[in-house]
């Protein structure tokens, strides 16, 4: 049986003449260590017990041990480890904690406490794809957040998160003589990180997460016509959403992706005429790091770090009519490869942000091509500081332009911001 060890409390005796003056403090409680052995179960069992304890404690992994889970030690949360709760810190010594690659579907970490992640890496993370359909016919969304879901105060130090996914969308339900084709779903946000609090992370890596897929359109029946294909996930290595500030310092964001948006459905074909192809679905925005909060600005900063050769997603094709012959409008390709910062100002100083590209728009009539290669920015700022810089991004560095204050967009000139705010509610 695993055993968590405490230290004892201190008991200060003191003379009752002194009582008569003064009144001592107990000393505050010391943070409890633990070692725990290279044994998965005995990381969920140290998780537990320290997710339930009411003082500070330390996990200290097995030097270059692999844990490795098989099954979700939280069903309900979709998460392999328990539940982080309280002060936690978490010394990996070069450890890896990784879901293994034929196992159930599920984040590997989900915080609701104080928790600190130091030198251990974070790897082979998939949330769920999103199953069946709404009432009126709307995919289901994929999960978000395949590595690690932040609802409390996050620091990470000196680790990786990697290969990390979130999960597709699901199709959109297929037409009949009575009901419309729905919608795909939308992907799931979030490869990497996912979090609504604060986010310290220095000297790390973000790299190689991807969000999921938007789901198909469903397919048109006689002269109905098919159904959008559902919007790819945004915020392929980190994502914060409103509720706490993101600093990242001297790390690099590297190689992740946001998936394509969902094709179209074809439309429905009958002797009264044809339907025509659902428009295709947005590829996702945001692929190294996606900020977005409505409520206040966060005043973020990435400081001496490297953000490179991230990409955003490609749109969804529009259906084609019944007869074959015509495709409807397509999907937007993601923008902000490197970065897209929505409702929010970010500082970069002394950072990076080079050679990550925006996705193209899929088949079908399109007046959109890629743009943001580098940084979008909607009702968004960036500050520049200490010679950082944007450069070589592909198809340009920022839409609309990162050095003139005046150039900004809108919310409600971009269908961006309805994605957004889906996943926000």
């Amino acid at each position: 049986m695993f055993l968590s060890l405490r230290p004892a409390r201190v008991r200060v005796l003191v003379p009752a003449a002194a009582v008569a003056f003064a009144v001592v403090a107990a000393p505050p409680a010391l943070a409890a260590e633990v070692s725990v052995p290279c044994d998965s179960g005995a990381l969920v069992q140290a998780v537990a017990a320290a997710s339930g304890s009411a003082d500070p404690d330390t996990l200290s992994l097995a030097p270059g041990c692999v844990y490795t889970l098989t099954e979700a030690a939280e069903p309900g949360w979709v998460t392999g480890m328990p539940v982080f709760k309280g002060e936690i810190t978490v010394h990996g010594n070069h450890a890896t904690i990784a879901r293994a690659p034929d196992a159930p579907r599920f984040r590997l970490v989900f915080n609701w406490g104080k928790l600190t992640l130091h030198d251990v890496t974070i790897t082979g993370g998939h949330t769920p794809d999103g199953v069946g359909a709404d009432a009126s016919g709307r995919g289901n969304p994929g999960e978000s957040a395949g590595g690690i879901y932040n609802w409390g105060t996050l620091t990470i130090a000196g680790s990786t998160v990697t290969g990390n996914r979130a999960g597709a969308g699901a199709p959109g339900a297929d037409a009949s003589a009575t009901a419309a084709a729905g919608k795909g779903g939308s992907g799931g946000a979030a490869g990497g990180i996912l979090s609504s609090g604060p986010v310290t992370i220095t000297g790390s890596a973000i790299t190689d997460n991807s969000t999921g897929a938007g789901g198909r359109g469903g397919a048109g029946f006689g002269t109905k016509a098919g159904g959008p294909g559902g919007s790819a996930g945004f915020g392929g290595g980190i994502y914060g959403l409103s509720g706490g500030t993101l600093n990242i310092t001297g790390s690099t964001v590297t190689g992740n992706t946001t998936a394509d948006g969902g094709p179209g459905g074809d439309g429905g074909n009958s002797t009264d005429g044809v339907g025509l192809g659902g428009d295709g679905g947005m590829g996702g925005s945001g692929a190294g790091v996606m900020m977005s909060d409505q409520n206040r600005p966060r005043l973020s900063v990435i400081a001496s770090s490297t953000v490179r050769g991230n990409r955003a997603g490609r749109g969804g094709d529009a259906g084609f009519d019944g007869a074959g012959q015509y495709r409807g409008w397509a999907g937007y390709g993601g923008s902000g490869g490197g970065l897209a910062v929505f409702y929010d100002t970010l500082t970069l100083d002394h950072t990076t942000v080079t050679d990550n590209t925006a996705g193209e728009p899929g088949a079908g009539t399109s007046f959109l091509p890629a743009s943001g290669g580098g940084v979008y920015l909607l009702d968004g700022r960036v500050l520049f500081t200490n010679g950082a810089t944007v450069t070589g991004n592909h198809p340009d560095d920022c839409d609309p332009s990162c050095t003139d204050p005046t150039a900004t967009r809108q919310a409600g000139q971009d269908q961006r911001a309805a994605e957004v705010a889906r996943l926000e509610t």
